[in-house]
């Protein structure tokens, strides 16, 4: 599990993952572990990132979903 300062930080990852991921490595700072910077070349339009309420939430309970639009935009949707 990974944090994000803010909404539009996530929204951010998910576009930077999916089309800069293949070439520039991408920061994930995790929760329970020492932060990374990878390469992300399998993110694609179809890949989406799930947010939960803290990081100690039940993972069967989505509080929101950033996913890509079918025009090509990133939006968040209430899970």
């Amino acid at each position: 599990m990974e944090r994000f300062p803010s909404l539009q930080a996530a929204k951010d990852a998910l576009w930077s993952r999916t089309y800069m991921g293949y070439s520039q490595r991408q920061h994930f700072d995790y929760v329970f572990r020492e932060p990374e910077r990878v390469l992300t070349p399998a993110v694609t339009e179809e890949s989406y990132i799930d947010l939960y309420r803290s990081p100690d939430a039940d993972l069967s309970l989505i509080e929101r979903r950033i996913l890509f639009g079918p025009r090509g935009g990133i939006r968040i949707e209430p899970c």
